[in-house]
């Protein structure tokens, strides 16, 4: 396997994923999003993506996580697929007995799938377009009143939740984060948003102003729930 790879600097996993756009390894799944910068575990079992994990580890560990376009089509041969999706590095890898895989993915950028390449693999490749952050005229500077309302969501849910939740060290992390509005919707969402529909919608916002009113609504919602006494997954 490549050495170093999950040590590797943010910026140095978006130009390996640059270099590795025209023949991207993809994962199809339903309501999976993996944000950037985040870690997700995956259990890897069926045959074709035991391949395309074993293939990945091997080769420059990338791989895009896809969400179908129709969940009805899951088990179809290559079911239509949601234009953006994420692009994850293996930071983390265990094969188990048959073949298995555990792997640990972290986000490394939203990507937008362009076309389907023929690899002669059980696996499906894509061409890949990585995508940036869109700010608003003003850049970042513009969006501090909105960095400044979701940092005090996560205050206020650090404090109704036992420390044992790690919600203050999201609350400490959110606020080295404020200077990178994007990074930081991601980072909230990841340890926040739980419903896989509100965490996709995320994953394609491309908008920071309004993902990160996304984020801070979602937020503001688990408050209420928890103010009221109940779970935030009632």
């Amino acid at each position: 396997m490549p050495a170093g790879i999950p040590g590797r600097s943010a910026q140095e996993l978006r130009a390996l994923l640059a270099r590795a756009s025209s023949a991207v390894k993809v994962f199809p799944l339903h309501g999976v999003a993996v944000l950037p910068g985040t870690p997700t575990p995956f259990h890897v079992f069926e045959p074709r993506y035991r391949a395309l994990a074993e293939d990945a580890l091997f080769a420059d560990r990338l791989l895009v996580f896809a969400n179908l376009a129709d969940p009805a089509t899951e088990h179809d041969p290559r079911p239509p697929l949601r234009p953006i999706a994420s692009a994850c590095v293996i930071e983390e890898d265990e094969q188990l007995e048959g073949g298995r895989y555990d792997l640990l993915c972290r986000g490394v950028a939203r990507v937008r799938l362009l076309e389907e390449v023929e690899s002669g693999k059980p696996y499906r490749t894509f061409r890949v377009e990585p995508l940036d952050d869109l700010f608003p005229p003003g850049g970042a500077p513009e969006l501090s009143g909105a960095v400044a309302a979701l940092e005090q969501c996560v205050l206020e849910l650090a404090s109704l939740l036992p420390p044992e939740s790690g919600a203050a060290n999201l609350a400490q992390a959110a606020a080295r984060f404020a200077r990178h509005p994007g990074a930081l919707a991601d980072l909230v969402a990841a340890a926040v948003v739980s419903e896989s529909a509100a965490r996709v919608q995320v994953l394609e916002e491309l908008r920071v102003a309004e993902r990160l009113a996304l984020v801070t609504e979602d937020v503001a919602s688990v408050i209420l729930m928890l103010s009221r006494g109940r779970s935030p997954s009632a």
